[in-house]
């Protein structure tokens, strides 16, 4: 299987510096309009099924996208982003006034913690996997195109490249950016 996997366009949540996690935020004009160039530069390769994030920036994006191919679109709860609890819907700054302990905690972070009401990354990543291996057993001899976000695509980085949890936070994609792996 060759998944391609891209972050959604600009959202709302990132104009305004806002934690996302599954804070439902739609996509600026500028986000369509990444999602169109998207489409546009790769509108040669061929793909059998566009998956995205159920999440409306993720599937604001999968719809721009898909008006270039003639494919079904799967939303797909299991590659919604990490749920960030009590930090969602806000900025950093927020977050350090009223969660002071949280922050300093990073609890972000770390395998077993996570913001109040948010998923730890042993969860999230639990999640990832386990999607990710449903699409390998689905869909194993097929390009597949998946919109998603900013957390889910480092998990699937981690995994597809073997890379240690610290190497993990590293790995950055701006929005509609793409990326390719064989899984």
């Amino acid at each position: 299987m060759i998944l391609y996997v891209v972050r959604h366009g600009e959202s709302e949540s990132n104009l305004q510096g806002k934690w996302g996690g599954h804070y439902n935020t739609s996509l600026t004009p500028k986000g369509f309009e990444q999602a169109e160039q998207l489409a546009n530069k790769i509108s040669d390769i061929n793909f059998d099924i566009i998956i995205a994030s159920s999440l409306t920036r993720a599937r604001q994006t999968a719809e721009t996208i898909q008006k270039v191919f003639n494919v079904p679109l799967v939303l797909s709860d299991e590659f919604m982003e990490r749920n960030m609890g009590v930090y969602e819907g806000l900025t950093q700054d927020e977050i350090i006034e009223k969660y002071p302990d949280l922050w300093d905690r990073q609890c972000t972070r770390k395998l077993d913690d996570a913001p109040t009401n948010g998923e730890t990354y042993r969860q999230f990543q639990t999640r990832i996997t386990t999607a990710l291996l449903k699409l390998k057993k689905d869909y194993f001899d097929k390009n597949i195109l998946l919109i998603t976000h900013f957390f889910v695509l480092r998990v699937i980085n981690w995994y597809c490249k073997n890379i240690s949890f610290d190497e993990m936070h590293n790995y950055r994609l701006e929005n509609c950016e793409i990326a390719e792996y064989i899984i």
